[in-house]
């Protein structure tokens, strides 16, 4: 993506110029174009390292508090300035070895060529994650523009006693509270390569291909690494709300239709009988007293790694469900080393 459009401001940059003659816009096309894809390749990189290593630290957080439009303007003058600062050290024709002295005209054109693209790939990670960077890309190439089934991995994870935690709160400080544990999950939840699917009130839904969940067993790990990035900001939670968050779970694997639906808000939906299973067994897990059920077919397709242990409960009869469904309560072998992580 970034040599496309790196090839296209180069491409943009000749023609703006290039002096009279077809001969004299060749010969800066032929300069201009992979001097653009080499200095586009290196502000992305510069952009993807910023996204991706500095901005998902607990210390830029506050980021999240700004309106979209804030983010976007700040964004766009910070990455802006790196294209800027790129264009100066002129990389791609130092290695050309074609080095020159702009002017005052040549370098505007310059720094604004550069400062359209850089809009436009900080909108566009501004909406990803609005929706999810899986997400965004699947609506963007349009996968899954006509409906088709797939085998997925559903984690349900529901925050517990979050009644009680609003009514002691109240409505606005509940809203934070919840607020703050969805922010403080995001990272881990993205290392283990989950799909946040829906926030349901106080429940994060998320998902996984089946090929996806089952690589180093993610669809499993997710929900202690959640936990643990929780309890290593316990102290915080105690601090702002009084109360260290605590989570319940479920995990299902089945077969889901998976389609975008909707005209003036799209989105990609998931319709089948493993979402009200999974959610079924979620609310089992107050009932069985255990805080992790994890279905026989999730358990089968995954292979526990040997940290994870497991306790059969039988068939447990769901809500809803005429057939019972086989599930397991799934815990850390290693609790003292999930509290410390």
């Amino acid at each position: 993506m970034a040599a496309v459009i790196g090839a296209g401001v180069g491409a943009l940059y000749a023609v703006a110029i290039a002096g009279p003659g077809a001969r004299a816009l060749l010969g800066s096309l032929l300069i201009s174009i992979p001097i653009g894809v080499m200095d586009a390749l290196l502000t992305a990189s510069w952009i993807a390292g910023i996204e991706i290593f500095l901005l998902t630290r607990a210390s830029m957080r506050w980021l999240d508090a700004l309106p979209f439009a804030a983010v976007f303007i700040l964004k766009t003058l910070v990455y802006g300035a790196i294209a800027g600062a790129v264009l100066a050290g002129q990389p791609g024709e130092r290695l050309l070895g074609v080095v020159t002295v702009y002017d005052a005209r040549t370098w505007l054109i310059a720094v604004c060529l550069s400062l359209v693209p850089v809009a436009v790939v900080v909108m566009m990670f501004q909406a990803a994650g609005l929706v999810g960077y899986r997400t965004f890309v699947a609506l963007l190439l349009g996968k899954y523009r006509r409906p088709y089934a797939e085998r997925r991995f559903f984690l349900f994870v529901d925050v517990v006693g979050s009644t009680a935690i609003a009514e002691r709160l109240g409505a606005l400080e509940a809203h934070r509270f919840l607020a703050a544990v969805f922010s403080a999950v995001a990272e881990p939840i993205e290392l283990c390569r989950g799909e946040i699917y829906q926030y349901v009130g106080d429940e994060i839904v998320i998902t996984w291909v089946e090929a996806d969940g089952v690589a180093d067993a993610r669809a499993l790990r997710c929900f202690f690494a959640i936990r643990a990035a929780l309890a290593a900001d316990a102290n915080r939670f105690v601090q702002r709300f009084g109360v260290q968050p605590e989570l319940r779970a479920a995990l299902h694997l089945g077969e889901v239709i998976a389609g975008e639906v909707g005209q003036v808000r799209r989105a990609i939906v998931f319709h089948g009988d493993v979402m009200n299973t999974t959610g079924r067994l979620e609310q089992a897990t107050r009932e069985v007293g255990c805080f992790f059920i994890a279905s026989a077919e999730a358990l089968a397709s995954l292979g526990p790694p040997p940290e994870i242990r497991t306790h059969d409960l039988g068939a447990l009869a769901l809500r809803g469900r005429i057939e019972p469904i086989h599930a397991f309560c799934v815990e850390h072998s290693d609790r003292s080393a999930l509290k410390s992580a």
